[in-house]
């Protein structure tokens, strides 16, 4: 019975990253999508950085945080899986869309194909389906350029699980069966080997990687936001830093207290100085700084003149206001009716005289005069009219009849009649009203002077306007009114405006406020307040300059809150808690031991190598490759490339040896950049591999397949071989076989006869072309494989591209024999005649299909010959 802690041994990278995902529901947002990157993409890019800084600044929207379907499913490392086949294959690279690409179940199935032959596509389809550790970005499924209306992407990959055949339905937008993760790869990128700046060579298992991946991005994302913030902070302007305001002002205030929160309404409400505003700035400064008592004199003489013109506009506009006209109207209308009642009386004292016009105005002027003169000088002791004995008439000079005496009382008694009082009241009464008006018109030259003192020294340019406008209106209203009572125009008048006096009275109460505050003795409360106002002013001023640079800050430090706010996002404190625990987890005694082991089959110039728990950057711990004779070497600078692969590959297998999966590995082309030794090596260790599982190999190398076929055979583990070709167009060809230079020399025989049997018929029917064309590739092909048989008849002691010579094989080497290379070499120079013609043989004759098939007859029988006397001597020991 399994304890806990066997289980916890157990653990392997599958179950490792599902824990991780588990533990990442906790983690910021942009973390979550970073990891996500880290499985599916392999190492952070600069431009996945950028992507992760913006994720990061705005909370992680948009983001796609990682999931179940971007890692290995940690239930299918109970499951046994092999892969059957990829077929189905549409729209991926150029690979070609019939072909079906076969593996075999048990042992290994090496893939060959040149570089650009469709290798890769395939490999890349296994890498994508079955969730490789990484899968950069380099390594993308793309689509057929060649074709101008794409299928979706697609294949159909077969597979076995637990002995039971399935298909899985794949296509780009879709997630594979979850039990094909089981399938493990190897490539380049898998490599959890390296080599630190110090040159220390590091292991570091996968989920463990992705750890101290997310705990570095998450170091580069706050060193990008740090030098995001300085770059605000170096913005702000001195005006700012340093601002000329004073503290205690409103101003002062909200710029010593600038931040996010800060509402840039107040700051546009305090920067806007209307033309009140600027003339008491203007005014203020002028009382502040200027000599107190001759300022006072002169805001003395400015008050007297506002108020003297002031009242005589004033009085002009309250004269023609509705209620003064309407009273003149009523006294003309009284004078008209006493002055028709007196025309009425006069008519019947006057009836009888011989002049027209008595008691008019002018008679009556008359008749006062002659009064006057005769009160006061003809007979100032009698009453007017005197009419006694001798009485003469004071305006004739004639003496006075009976007739005339009688005329001149009527003439009295009518003027002293009611009537003509009240007549003569009425018009008193109504012509005092007219020149009351005249008397309180202004000249229009007056009102130009009266605009420019509000306007000029007063400051005030609406109030101005309104002045001059009353005026003009009351001047017009006014001529109107006179000219009706003087020459009985319309009755019609135009409307004067208001007479601003409220707005005149401010201006006259602040200038004696002004005026008090200059004249008064000491640093009075008045002064006090106004030289806060003019501060305050002076402040807000100053404001309306930097009003930008202000906003513009308000913006910086709202962006400084919201990047300072994430920061803590940036965090690795819970990063490092879970590599420990990971590390713990995946890096056990047995994993070390294992690693040691597996290093040791590579036999590293006889080294040994051993892991050694390390605390890395950001507190992510990592294991130390060491030597166990000398732990203080740096590794790093004792293997070369190819050790290093070895290394790589050595914890690879570790790691799955040590967990209860006996799914597939895929290794693409895991001999890259390797020397011939390691070579070697890596083949067979891969062949051993193939003893316990299905082992698939995709290679470009010929000679790692060479070595592959060799290690396999000398172990007896099945092998098989695949080819993939190419055309112009067309990619991923699928050939059952190895390429014939990778073929046996019996299969490859075997293809010259099948060659012949089938092409001899262009001699026999006289096709000349393509007979010669059979012919040229008949005699290439017997040439190379003669070579071919030379290098496995010396094969016992010298492989094929190896540089090991083993001595063990030397006996077998001796049973060749002085003829047969004779033979040999006859043969051969016969394949290389109709290669090499002279010039004068521009027309040389084809051989008849027999000669070829002497020649293919000869080659059997020396190779057969050969090897059944090598086999009849034993290996020596």
């Amino acid at each position: 019975m399994r304890t806990d802690s066997d289980s916890y041994e157990q653990s392997g990278e599958a179950e490792a990253l599902a824990d991780i995902l588990e533990w990442s529901k906790d983690c910021p947002l942009w973390q979550r999508d970073a990891l996500r990157r880290l499985c599916t993409n392999g190492p952070l890019d600069d431009a996945d950085l950028d992507e992760l800084v913006l994720l990061c600044k705005s909370k992680g929207m948009d983001s796609v945080p990682l999931d179940a379907k971007h890692i290995p499913d940690p239930k299918s490392t109970t499951t046994t899986v092999n892969l059957r086949a990829i077929n189905g294959v549409k729209n991926i690279n150029a690979l070609k869309e019939d072909e079906c690409l076969t593996f075999n179940r048990l042992g290994l199935t090496v893939v060959y194909g040149d570089n650009g032959s469709g290798k890769s596509g395939y490999a890349r389809i296994l890498k994508k389906v079955c969730r490789a550790r990484t899968q950069p970005k380099d390594d993308a499924i793309l689509p057929n350029i060649h074709k101008e209306d794409p299928d979706p992407q697609e294949a159909v990959i077969d597979f076995c699980a637990d002995e039971q055949n399935d298909t899985c339905f794949w296509s780009v937008d879709n997630t594979s069966d979850p039990r094909l993760s089981s399938v493990s790869i190897f490539d380049r990128h898998t490599a959890n080997i390296h080599v630190d700046e110090s040159n220390e060579v590091a292991y570091t298992p996968y989920a463990m990687w992705v750890l101290e991946q997310l705990a570095e991005a998450c170091q580069k994302v706050k060193l990008h936001i740090n030098e995001e913030i300085r770059q605000l902070r170096i913005q702000t302007p001195k005006a700012i830093l340093k601002p000329s305001c004073r503290d205690k002002t409103t101003v002062g205030k909200l710029v010593n207290g600038l931040g996010s929160s800060t509402n840039e309404s107040d700051v546009r409400k305090l920067a806007t100085l209307d033309d009140k505003n600027w003339s008491r700035l203007e005014i203020l400064k002028t009382d502040l700084g200027a000599e107190p008592v001759r300022l006072a004199r002169k805001l003395e003489s400015l008050k007297n003149r506002l108020v003297g013109v002031s009242t005589k506009f004033e009085a002009m506009l309250n004269a023609v206001e509705d209620e003064q006209v309407s009273n003149v109207n009523v006294l003309r209308s009284s004078h008209q009716s006493a002055k028709a009642a007196a025309a009425v009386a006069a008519n019947r004292t006057f009836t009888d005289d011989p002049l027209t016009d008595i008691g008019s105005e002018v008679w009556r002027a008359l008749w006062y005069a002659a009064r006057r003169f005769s009160e006061q000088h003809a007979y100032p002791a009698m009453p007017f009219p005197f009419t006694g004995d001798k009485a003469r008439c004071v305006l004739c000079q004639q003496e006075l009849d009976d007739q005339a005496a009688d005329r001149l009382k009527r003439f009295e008694l009518f003027v002293k009649d009611d009537t003509k009082r009240k007549e003569e009241e009425a018009a008193s009464a109504y012509h005092g009203a007219l020149e009351e008006l005249a008397d309180v018109n202004v000249p229009v030259a007056e009102i130009p002077n009266l605009v420019a003192m509000f306007r000029d020294e007063l400051n005030d340019t609406k109030l101005a306007n309104l002045v001059r406008r009353a005026a003009i209106t009351g001047k017009w209203r006014l001529r109107s009114i006179l000219r009706k009572h003087t020459s009985n125009e319309d009755d019609s008048f135009p409307i004067a405006d208001v007479w601003p006096a409220e707005a005149i009275t401010k201006h006259t109460n602040a200038l004696l406020t002004r005026i008090a505050a200059l004249v008064a003795e000491g640093e009075t409360e008045a002064r006090k307040q106004m030289r806060a106002e003019l501060e305050e002013l002076e402040d807000r001023a100053w404001l309306v300059v930097i009003q930008k640079d202000v906003i513009a800050e308000i913006g910086r430090r709202k962006t400084y809150a919201t990047l300072t706010a994430v920061l803590k996002d940036t965090a690795t404190n819970r990063i490092t808690i879970k590599s420990s625990e990971t590390a713990d987890r995946l890096v056990t005694s047995a994993l070390c031991t294992k690693f040691a082991n597996e290093v040791d089959r590579f036999d590293i110039r006889g080294l040994s190598f051993e892991l050694r728990k390390e605390q890395a950057s950001y507190g992510v711990p990592r294991f130390k490759v060491s030597l166990m004779q000398t732990s203080d070497t740096r590794v790093g600078e004792v293997l070369s490339e190819g050790e290093h692969r070895c290394v790589a590959l050595a914890a690879f297998i570790a790691e799955l040896t040590t967990t209860e999966s006996r799914s597939a590995i895929v290794f693409d082309d895991p001999v890259s950049s390797l020397d011939h030794i390691h070579r070697e090596a890596v083949a067979e260790r891969i062949a051993e591999e193939g003893r316990h599982r299905q082992i698939i190999v995709f290679t470009h190398d010929l000679a790692f397949l060479f070595l592959l076929d060799q290690a396999c055979h000398e172990k007896g583990i099945h092998r098989d071989f695949r080819s993939v070709t190419r055309t112009d167009d067309q990619a991923g060809i699928v050939q059952q076989n190895p390429p014939i230079r990778a073929q046996r020399i019996e299969k490859v025989i075997d293809g010259m006869q099948k060659i012949l049997n089938n092409e001899k018929r262009f001699y026999e029917n006289g096709d000349q072309d393509k007979w010669e064309s059979t012919v040229d590739v008949m005699q290439k092909r017997l040439r190379t494989t003669w070579e071919r048989a030379v290098e496995e008849a010396v094969g016992p002691v010298l492989r094929r591209l190896s540089n090991k010579v083993d001595t063990k094989g030397l006996a077998k080497v001796t049973t060749l024999k002085k003829d047969d290379c004779l033979k040999m070499r006859e043969a051969y120079g016969r394949c290389s005649k109709l290669l090499h013609s002279s010039s004068d043989q521009l027309n040389p004759t084809l051989p008849h299909p027999k000669a070829i098939q002497s020649e293919i007859t000869e080659l059997k029988n020396w190779v057969e010959d050969i090897k059944d006397r090598q086999n009849q001597i034993e290996w020596l020991r």
